[in-house]
């Protein structure tokens, strides 16, 4: 039987995406990358932003025609959106064979289970092509409550999962040759099990594997330990980047958020973040036209970009999510305002990085390459910028030396070098 993924959302939906795709691979499926052609079609959803839910059900619209054409197709709906919609899913799209909420992501093989046989084949035989870059959860769900958040809502209470688990799965996944390992959670800073913190979590997986990089995100201002930026400084493993969504300069918009700091903490902890690690890239997320934001509240966070010049910034204009507290404001900033903050933002943000990138000209960097397209190989450096230089295929995997010659907003050019 062929598959068809369709994943909307954060890095953990594609995490997710992989594990259903990886036990639908172990049980003898083939994937597909044509919805037409698939027996199972899987839409994993998102629901932080309506843009989300509205690809989710544009989808699901397009895909209607397949399934009367094809009327033995499997069809299932997962993840966030899946969790809070589930009533609107099945009565708008009757041919939806199941829907999974995130918190039960866990029971899709029980699901699918009903619908094909699971005789489990040699996952050997199927993952010919080695793969160097993979995520790793390392907790699910989140309790902060952010007031326009709905992800404590659809994937429940944080649970940090067993250190032991993720470093055996990080060494697995180094024995199958990955090189670089991007550990997941809503707030990473958070994590504990069995009295191991976030920071000796770093300390084990370095130590116990043998894998090259390491990346994590997400971190929450108000949780990032100075134990944890010394280790980053100190710990060739880990990668210089550290995403610190910041949301708002304007403490009264930060209050009304529930993000329990002030902008002044938020820039110490940058300040402390970079006297211990100057060469670190901080990027954010900033949310512009949440209710009540004032011209003032915006302009206080456009002098925080200007002043601690994040190396990019993910931006985005405030959409009501239901069930959030935020939900029972006024969405009082029209579409036309949130559009024009978010182009003046996103456009200071990209001045700002490419005069960041242009300091890089003539540097000699280090890039675990991942890409090979038309003879040209791209990767990240360990401040998680994207670059791009001439070679062969066969770099891939590997960790090279490249010299950067020209500079863009969001990437950099470069030479390989001998």
């Amino acid at each position: 039987m062929k598959f068809f993924i369709e994943t909307i959302g954060c890095q953990m939906n594609v995490n997710d995406s992989e594990k259903i795709a990886v036990f639908l691979l172990e049980h003898g499926c083939v994937f597909t990358d044509k919805v037409e052609e698939a027996d199972i079609v899987i839409l994993n959803t998102c629901s932080v932003r309506f843009s989300a839910e509205h690809k989710a059900y544009s989808f699901l619209g397009r895909l209607k025609e397949h399934k009367e054409k094809k009327q033995d197709m499997i069809v299932a709906v997962v993840g966030c959106m899946a969790q809070y919609a589930y009533k609107e899913i099945k009565q708008r799209f009757g041919f939806v064979n199941f829907v999974l909420g995130a918190k039960r992501i866990d029971e899709f093989s029980k699901y699918i289970s009903k619908y094909i046989d699971i005789k489990k084949t040699n996952p050997i035989e199927i993952n010919k092509d080695k793969q160097f870059f993979k995520f790793v959860t390392i907790m699910r769900g989140c309790q902060n409550y952010c007031s326009y958040c709905i992800v404590p809502y659809v994937r429940g209470p944080e649970i940090s999962l067993d250190y032991q688990d993720i470093v055996n799965e990080v060494d697995v996944l180094v024995k199958t040759g990955v090189k670089e390992v991007t550990l997941l959670g809503q707030n990473v800073n958070s994590y504990s099990n069995r009295g191991v913190n976030f920071t000796q979590l770093l300390q084990k997986i370095s130590s116990q594997t043998e894998i090259e990089n390491i990346r994590f995100m997400t971190n929450h201002p108000k949780d990032l330990s100075q134990d944890l930026i010394d280790e980053i400084a100190a710990n060739s493993k880990i990668c210089k980047h550290i995403h610190l969504p910041m949301q708002s300069a304007s403490d009264n918009i930060l209050e009304k958020m529930n993000r329990k700091y002030t902008y002044n903490q938020y820039e110490g902890l940058v300040d402390k973040i970079r006297s211990k690690i100057p060469d670190i890239n901080i990027t954010t997320d900033i949310i512009v036209g949440f209710p009540g934001e004032t011209d003032a509240d915006f302009e206080k966070t456009l002098n925080a970009v200007r002043k601690i010049r994040f190396g990019g910034i993910f931006g985005f204009k405030y959409s009501p999510r239901p069930k959030t507290v935020a939900y029972q404001l006024e969405d009082d900033i029209s579409t036309e305002i949130k559009k024009q903050r978010l182009a003046v933002l996103l456009e200071e943000s990209n001045l700002i990085s490419k005069e960041i990138n242009e300091s890089y000209i003539g540097k000699i960097v280090d890039v675990l390459v991942e890409n090979y397209n038309n003879k040209v190989c791209d990767g990240r450096n360990s401040q998680n910028i994207k670059i791009f230089f001439e070679s062969e295929k066969s770099l891939i995997g590997k960790k090279v030396k490249v010299t950067v010659v020209k500079p863009l907003a969001n990437s950099m050019f470069a030479e390989l070098s001998i």
